[in-house]
């Protein structure tokens, strides 16, 4: 239950900057924040607090591949995104845990992770018109679904 409470919390707190970023605030919010959260939340789940250089190095890797993952709906600018554009953000979004899933050995969890990610990311993209629940859902997203891990 403890668990489920400091998941939903850094969910909405991920969600929250993810929509920050999408302001006239910049982009930093979401593109460094989302990533920020999920690595601590990775780190209190799975009480990280004796973790090895390898586990670190992974967490660090792939944190800089989320903030990468955040920077991009992978279409051009000046157009409207389609479901594929928002396949490959859930993908991208999945895939950067890969370095963590080298350290950790849950590569069936990430591989999960990635699928779930990019089925709920494009639904909720398409069919949520509001561009601030839009937003807010998928940092909410992103970030809980790492619960799986």
């Amino acid at each position: 239950m403890v668990n489920f409470i400091i998941t939903l919390i850094a969910a909405i707190i991920g969600g929250i900057l993810y929509r920050k970023g999408g302001t006239s605030d910049g982009t930093l919010w979401r593109d460094l924040g989302v990533p920020c959260v999920g690595v601590a939340l990775l780190v209190i789940l799975n009480h990280l607090d004796s973790f090895s250089f390898a586990t670190f190095i992974g967490l660090f890797t792939s944190m800089g591949l989320m903030y990468a993952a955040q920077t991009t709906y992978f279409k051009r600018k000046n157009t409207d995104a389609t479901a594929l554009n928002w396949v490959l953000v859930g993908l991208a979004n999945g895939i950067a845990l890969i370095p963590y899933a080298i350290a950790e050995g849950c590569w069936f969890q990430v591989a999960l992770r990635t699928f779930i990610l990019a089925i709920l990311i494009t639904l909720w993209s398409e069919y949520q018109d509001e561009a601030s629940y839009e937003e807010f859902g998928r940092g909410f997203l992103i970030i809980s679904t790492l619960s799986i891990l």
